[in-house]
């Protein structure tokens, strides 16, 4: 196959990754893509990339480098009988992926060159994992430009096995589904309060700008709390590609970074995203499509959240959703498997308790979403719907985590 470039994709064993070299070097040049820590283990050299979530700059240079005609990519799980591929007939194709049906959503295969060069990944935006990048991706692509590829089409071309999301990304209708036809804008802005985020801040502030409804830029407003560790440098370099309202404040916790944000909000909800969390592409669609319908003293609205824990070396794996459930006391606030979420404020409720409070305990630095759902349910509702559209990741470095003890504490000082 002197003719085609394949790109590897996500393998973590250095010994599977030199088979594979091994097994597809009959004139094919090849690219791995793996975590560093695994290129830093293959025995010999190879043009590499290491991995992250977001890789797309990368690999869009590649890609314009390529002096071959057609490009393969092979992600883990994958396989394919090379001899049987370079039999077919290759120049009538263009763009081929695997079936996108409503049951499954299957990764892209096989390209020409010169199409592919045509449709560039996204630079700026990142990604929780790799596969959710080209799940995107390719549903930007136009319907013209991609020809899926049947299951007997598949056989014949020697594809061996098909690769899948990871499942926790296919437990509901098509999440990473995008489409140019229908953009509707959404009634809500969003508002997030970062503090030494840097390795998460990427994919937050991404999944706000690849919803399947428009979003207007204007709508995300952004707080870096004080942060040492580098996250305000990417706050500012994503600020200048995608033009959301950024505020840079000494630290002083993340209800005085919100209530720093608030008076900006001028959509009648507002969405809360943590820095370290990530909305699903239809996460504006589903909450849009749920506001109409909530009582009118609701002060919120919140659902179901997907659990993920990390893992070393940043990689994730699925925990299931933890479902939500009704409440209408400060017993069953308290009760309340936290964190509550996604959580969608009506701005004008919250702008009339004067935002998120500022305890005494630990300087207002703690608990700041059971604080003000406290001072909210004094005055309003609250509203319960059994939707998935919010991604919460366990990692080492969270606050709460680190100060889970303080818990009986803080609730001694609620009102």
């Amino acid at each position: 196959m002197t003719n085609m470039h394949i790109f590897l994709f996500g393998h973590e064993s250095p010994h599977i990754i030199q088979q594979l070299l091994a097994k597809l070097s009959d004139g094919a040049s090849v690219t791995v893509i793996a975590k560093s820590e695994v290129l830093q283990l293959i025995p010999y050299h190879a043009d590499t990339i290491s991995l992250s979530s977001c890789i797309g700059s990368e690999l869009n240079k590649r890609v314009q480098r390529l002096n071959k005609e057609h490009v393969l990519f092979l992600f883990k799980g994958d396989d394919v009988n090379l001899p049987l591929l370079k039999k077919q007939t290759l120049d009538k194709m263009k763009l081929y992926t695997y079936p996108l049906t409503d049951e499954e959503l299957k990764l892209p295969l096989f390209f020409k060159s010169a199409d592919l060069k045509l449709f560039p990944f996204p630079e700026i935006h990142a990604f929780p994992f790799v596969e959710a990048m080209f799940a995107y991706w390719v549903r930007t692509l136009p319907s013209d430009q991609c020809i899926p590829v049947d299951t007997k089409k598949a056989v014949k071309m020697g594809i061996q096995k098909e690769t899948r999301l990871a499942s926790a990304f296919l437990e509901t209708s098509q999440l990473y589904q995008f489409t140019t036809e229908h953009k509707a804008s959404s009634p809500l802005s969003i508002m997030l309060a970062a503090y030494n985020a840097k390795p998460f801040i990427h994919t937050a502030v991404s999944s706000c700008f690849i919803q399947s409804v428009s979003f207007q830029k204007k709508q995300l407003f952004v707080a870096d709390d004080g942060s040492t560790d580098g996250t305000v440098e990417d706050l500012a370099f994503l600020q200048s590609q995608l033009g959301f309202q950024l505020i840079q404040k000494e630290n002083g916790g993340k209800a005085r970074a919100l209530n720093t944000l608030l008076p900006l909000v001028d959509t009648e909800f507002v969405l809360e995203l943590d820095a370290d969390d990530w909305l699903d592409p239809n996460a504006l669609s589903v909450i849009s499509n749920h506001l109409p319908s909530i009582p009118s003293d609701a002060a919120i609205l919140y659902g179901n959240l997907r659990r993920w824990k990390e893992t070393p070396h940043n990689g994730l794996k699925p925990m299931g959703v933890v479902h939500g459930r009704s409440i209408r006391s400060k017993n069953e606030l308290l009760g309340y498997a936290f964190p509550m979420g996604p959580r969608i404020y009506r701005t004008s409720f919250l702008k009339a308790i004067g935002g998120f409070p500022v305890l005494s305990f630990l300087d207002g630095r703690m608990y700041e979403d059971v604080s003000v759902l406290n001072e909210l349910m004094k005055r309003y509702s609250v509203c319960y719907r059994d939707f998935t559209v919010y991604n919460v990741r366990d990692h080492v470095k969270s606050i709460t985590k680190k100060n889970h003890s303080n818990w009986s504490d803080f609730i001694k000082t609620l009102d």
